[in-house]
């Protein structure tokens, strides 16, 4: 399994070829989260558009969206502490969508965000 990241996302909803591609060609299941959820629903209701607004719905009815539950949300704590004390913070909601991919066994993510998912070295990051 492979999270799909907010640019990811972004880029699928924009229907540029290269991510519809990799999502009808990929053998590996794909995933999102909560979050990533939370941050497309946000984008389209800033937009003021309606249609944006019901295509952010319709593509999250035909991808699996992993919860934030206490384990990922003590994840993704730990993920933020150590990062606190290395001084590489990253924002808090790229923690919280590491801390459900990883409580879930899930190293991947795919993103164009490689700058601030580097830094979690349980993860694996791979762009498009």
């Amino acid at each position: 399994m492979k999270v799909l990241d907010t640019t990811f996302l972004i880029d699928l909803l924009r229907a540029k070829s290269e991510k519809v591609k990799l999502m009808s060609d990929s053998e590996t299941v794909l995933v999102t989260t909560q979050i990533n959820v939370y941050e497309i629903v946000s984008g389209a209701l800033y937009s003021g558009s309606q249609l944006e607004l019901a295509r952010a719905r319709s593509l999250f009815e035909n991808i699996r969206i992993l919860p934030i539950d206490d384990e990922a949300i003590t994840y993704a704590a730990k993920i933020r502490a150590n990062l606190l004390k290395s001084g590489e913070i990253i924002e808090d909601t790229d923690c919280l969508i590491a801390g459900c991919a990883l409580s879930k066994g899930i190293d991947t993510i795919i993103t164009k965000n490689i700058k601030h998912f580097k830094r979690i070295k349980e993860l694996k990051v791979e762009t498009y």
